[in-house]
Protein backbone atom coordinates (compact mmCIF):
# COMPACT_ATOMS: atom_id res chain seq x y z
CA UNK A 1 0.00 0.00 0.00
CA UNK A 2 1.48 3.10 -0.84
CA UNK A 3 2.31 6.11 1.92
CA UNK A 4 -0.73 8.35 2.66
CA UNK A 5 -0.66 11.87 1.07
CA UNK A 6 -0.20 14.68 3.23
CA UNK A 7 -0.13 18.17 2.88
CA UNK A 8 3.24 18.45 2.22
CA UNK A 9 3.02 15.71 -0.80
CA UNK A 10 1.23 18.17 -2.97
CA UNK A 11 3.51 21.36 -4.14
CA UNK A 12 0.53 23.06 -6.75
CA UNK A 13 -0.59 26.05 -5.56
CA UNK A 14 -4.26 25.70 -7.47
CA UNK A 15 -6.86 22.96 -7.33
CA UNK A 16 -6.55 22.04 -11.12
CA UNK A 17 -2.52 21.65 -10.60
CA UNK A 18 -3.41 19.83 -7.59
CA UNK A 19 -5.55 17.67 -9.49
CA UNK A 20 -3.27 16.47 -12.11
CA UNK A 21 -0.49 16.04 -9.40
CA UNK A 22 -2.56 13.94 -7.19
CA UNK A 23 -3.62 11.55 -10.55
CA UNK A 24 -0.05 11.21 -11.47
CA UNK A 25 1.02 10.19 -8.00
CA UNK A 26 -2.02 7.99 -8.05
CA UNK A 27 -1.17 6.37 -11.47
CA UNK A 28 2.72 5.81 -10.82
CA UNK A 29 1.55 3.73 -7.52
CA UNK A 30 -0.59 1.66 -9.83
CA UNK A 31 2.62 1.08 -11.93
CA UNK A 32 4.81 0.13 -8.58
CA UNK A 33 2.41 -3.01 -8.61
CA UNK A 34 3.53 -6.36 -10.29
CA UNK A 35 1.73 -6.24 -14.07
CA UNK A 36 -0.03 -9.52 -13.14
CA UNK A 37 -2.18 -7.75 -10.47
CA UNK A 38 -1.53 -4.20 -11.21
CA UNK A 39 -4.89 -2.08 -11.39
CA UNK A 40 -5.79 0.70 -14.39
CA UNK A 41 -8.13 2.56 -12.35
CA UNK A 42 -5.94 5.93 -13.78
CA UNK A 43 -5.25 7.24 -16.94
CA UNK A 44 -3.69 10.29 -17.18
CA UNK A 45 -2.87 11.62 -21.16
CA UNK A 46 -1.90 14.61 -22.54
CA UNK A 47 -2.35 16.45 -25.84
CA UNK A 48 0.75 18.94 -26.23
CA UNK A 49 -0.80 20.84 -29.25
CA UNK A 50 -3.74 21.48 -27.10
CA UNK A 51 -2.16 22.12 -24.06
CA UNK A 52 -4.31 19.89 -22.06
CA UNK A 53 -4.16 17.14 -19.70
CA UNK A 54 -7.18 14.23 -19.21
CA UNK A 55 -7.42 12.82 -15.79
CA UNK A 56 -9.92 9.41 -15.79
CA UNK A 57 -10.10 7.78 -12.78
CA UNK A 58 -12.42 5.15 -11.70
CA UNK A 59 -12.32 4.81 -7.49
CA UNK A 60 -13.74 2.24 -5.06
CA UNK A 61 -16.54 3.93 -2.93
CA UNK A 62 -18.46 3.22 -0.09
CA UNK A 63 -21.83 5.03 0.78
CA UNK A 64 -22.59 5.33 5.03
CA UNK A 65 -24.98 8.07 6.57
CA UNK A 66 -24.18 10.59 8.90
CA UNK A 67 -25.90 11.29 12.22
CA UNK A 68 -28.38 13.01 10.11
CA UNK A 69 -28.91 10.53 7.99
CA UNK A 70 -27.41 12.39 4.73
CA UNK A 71 -25.25 10.24 2.44
CA UNK A 72 -21.52 10.19 3.17
CA UNK A 73 -19.35 9.17 -0.07
CA UNK A 74 -16.11 8.23 0.33
CA UNK A 75 -13.09 6.82 -1.64
CA UNK A 76 -11.26 3.69 -0.13
CA UNK A 77 -7.55 2.59 -0.75
CA UNK A 78 -7.73 -0.06 -3.83
CA UNK A 79 -3.30 -0.32 -4.63
CA UNK A 80 -2.26 -3.00 -2.79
Amino acid sequence: MPAPITGNDIKSTHKSAALLEVAMSLQASEFAVPEETRPNNITVTFDAEARTASVTATLPVTFTADVDGKPVIAATDYIP
